[in-house]
């Protein structure tokens, strides 16, 4: 796996070719604001397909499921836990403020990028969080499928959730975990395959929103500083 593909995964994004620019983070969205919540694409006929909690605790499982989407060339989103493995920010931090100081400090560290989507743990916010959010210029993305993959449900329950979903024009963010080796190695690439025969095409969260202008993917872009000890997880 290349560096440059890991990168991609921690951008949030499955995307390889990624030119890394220096931008000011005052530059603001056209489509999306923060604190706007979105729970659907905006364009018919496309899907969002995103990937919660990872990468995977055994590592390889995200990383099949990268070369899965990679062959097939389709884009994902993937909102990284940064509390999973013990990585980044413990989440018993004092406030949910310092833990998004934390977070975007080491995206900026280790991949050069803040991104401007946010995804609250479990889809869970009130006011508060949300005034939060909005403070740091995320917009805030849920989803209106939900395969059910990380709460013990059957593989078949899952991919029952893409073949049952409605096709176009209709659209669809879903909510998966590759976090979970049946997500990556069956649930993801036969819940896509399902979508690509519906006749959906696949896209980023962004781009299904209407965002077409990568570089306002992100909040800030400037170039990873070169790797440290500080670049560890402890294992659990």
């Amino acid at each position: 796996m290349s560096k440059s593909f890991i990168a991609s995964l921690l951008a949030l994004s499955s995307l390889l070719a990624l030119s890394f620019i220096i931008w000011s983070p005052t530059v603001l969205s056209a489509v999306v604001s923060p604190g706007q919540i979105i729970a659907n694409c905006a364009i018919d006929g496309t899907a969002a397909i995103t990937f919660d909690d990872g990468p995977s605790m055994a590592s390889i499982w995200t990383h099949e499921l990268l070369d899965f989407l990679k062959e097939k060339n389709i884009k994902a989103t993937f909102f990284i836990n940064g509390d999973y493995r013990n990585c980044i920010v413990y989440m018993i931090m004092p406030t949910f403020h310092y833990q998004i100081v934390s977070l975007e400090k080491a995206f900026k560290k280790i991949i050069g990028l803040v991104p401007r989507y946010f995804r609250p743990p479990y889809g869970s916010y009130n006011e508060e969080v949300r005034n939060t959010i909005r403070s740091f210029g995320y917009t805030i993305v849920l989803w209106d499928i939900d395969v059910g993959d990380s709460v013990g449900n059957p593989v078949e329950y899952s991919i029952e959730k893409y073949k049952s979903a409605s096709g176009p024009p209709s659209s669809h963010i879903t909510v998966n975990h590759d976090s979970e080796q049946t997500t990556c190695e069956q649930i993801g690439p036969q819940g896509i395959q399902h979508f690509l025969d519906k006749g959906f095409k696949l896209m980023t969260v962004a781009e299904c929103v209407g965002e077409t202008d990568s570089s306002l993917w992100y909040q800030y872009i400037s170039t990873p500083n070169d790797r440290d000890e500080t670049w560890t997880c402890s294992v659990i």
